[in-house]
């Protein structure tokens, strides 16, 4: 189930530049890379970019009615 989400705290904008900082690991946290490409999908959303075309399709498949 889809949930309407608004924003209740004045928040600074998003669109600060995103930083990535490399650790070499034997294993990575499949779940917590997965968390971040879809923020940074969903923040992209809408922009003309392949991150932001991904973004507004993934958008598209979460807000749909099932």
């Amino acid at each position: 189930m889809v949930r309407n989400y608004q924003r209740k705290t004045q928040r600074p904008s998003s669109d600060r530049n995103l930083r990535v900082a490399f650790t070499r690991r034997e294993q990575i946290d499949v779940e917590k890379v997965a968390e971040v490409l879809i923020r940074v999908a969903l923040r992209e959303a809408g922009t003309g970019s392949q991150a932001g075309q991904a973004g507004t399709y993934l958008r598209d498949l979460l807000g749909s009615e099932r």
